[in-house]
């Protein structure tokens, strides 16, 4: 007959035990830092993503800016500077009866712009086409980088004027 009285819960024993309010927290531990982590992880890769976009983004407007640079003088000279990551272009424009020597700075706040391969100058681009190794990376995750490898080209002969 005691048995059964032992087995019966007391009417003054209520809420949690210790053990189980530091099983409960636990849990809740394991599963607030697993959220957080899947939370924090997708968003430093929306953030790489995101600046991986922009970074092709600026890099294509680069390329697209010496392609007509090529294409529209008769002779320029690039530079690349590693310590500012900046590119420097110097030329004359075709239509320039001046012959002023004009030039243009290729940088960004947030980015690194550089050169893989040597260019030879003065480029002269009715002799032939100019390949460029570009290497384009974020200077606040330098880990985030592209490369692009593409050809500056143009018409050749003397028919050949884009006029610019």
């Amino acid at each position: 007959m005691r048995q059964k009285l032992l087995l019966q819960p007391q009417p003054n024993e209520r809420g949690l035990t210790l053990v189980e309010a530091l099983v409960t927290l636990t849990l809740l531990s394991i599963i607030g830092i697993i959220i957080w982590s899947i939370f924090f992880q997708g968003y430093t890769f929306s953030q790489k993503a995101i600046s991986k976009n922009f970074m092709h983004q600026e890099t294509n407007i680069l390329v697209a800016e010496l392609t007509n640079l090529h294409r529209t003088t008769e002779q320029y000279e690039i530079t690349n500077t590693d310590s500012n990551c900046t590119i420097t272009v110097k030329y004359i424009s075709k239509n320039d009866i001046t012959n002023t020597e004009k030039t243009k700075v290729f940088s960004h706040s947030n980015m690194c712009f550089k050169f893989e391969n040597a260019v030879t100058n003065p480029v002269k681009p009715n002799e032939g086409n100019l390949r460029l190794e570009l290497i384009t990376n974020d200077k606040n995750i330098p880990e985030n980088k592209i490369a692009l490898d593409t050809f500056l080209y143009r018409m050749k002969g003397k028919g050949a004027d884009y006029g610019g």
